[in-house]
């Protein structure tokens, strides 16, 4: 009995050229789909050391938790922080993050006092989650962060590099 599987296209298109002669392609041919990553760009290699991940990790989290941006500031304040391009770019992102957050709750407080007000009450009971989407953001990107990957945030990030804070 033969165990052996073979999978070859459908399409003659889809054929390399060592399939024509039952061959295998070679892994680093680059028409060679099979060895060539299909999934989100996440997969690839992460960026920084341990102890560069960390930090921009904690960047992310004393703005979740503590409501402030002390890590953040600390790191912008270090001289080594300028040779870590890593800790830098969370460093930054987190502080205009933090800058946009405190705008985005002062127009959820407006928002969520009128709709309380029309509602007579009511409306607190679901509208009080607005609230926390700032924060649900910053563990996410802080999850990104620690994962070795760059957060790129519309506008804001434009904004950094124009600056030449990135």
């Amino acid at each position: 009995m033969n165990d052996e599987i073979t999978v070859s296209p459908s399409d003659p298109e889809e054929q390399h050229e060592g399939d024509q002669a039952g061959e295998a392609p070679a892994l680093d041919d680059p028409t060679n789909t099979w060895s060539q990553p299909t999934g989100p760009s996440d997969r690839r290699t992460p960026e920084g050391s341990d102890s560069d991940r960390l930090m921009a990790m904690l960047a992310w989290l004393s703005m979740v938790i503590l409501q402030l941006p002390i890590v953040s500031i600390v790191q912008l304040a270090a001289e080594s922080t300028r040779e870590r391009a890593f800790q830098r770019h969370h460093a930054v992102m987190s502080l205009l993050f933090y800058v946009t957050a405190i705008v985005y709750e002062i127009l959820a407080s407006v928002v969520f006092t009128i709709l309380t007000a029309v509602t007579l009450g009511c409306g607190a009971l679901c509208l009080w989650v607005i609230f926390l989407v700032p924060h649900g953001l910053g563990l996410y990107y802080a999850l990104r962060a620690y994962n070795g990957n760059r957060v790129e945030l519309p506008f804001l990030t434009e904004f950094a590099e124009k600056q030449g804070w990135l």
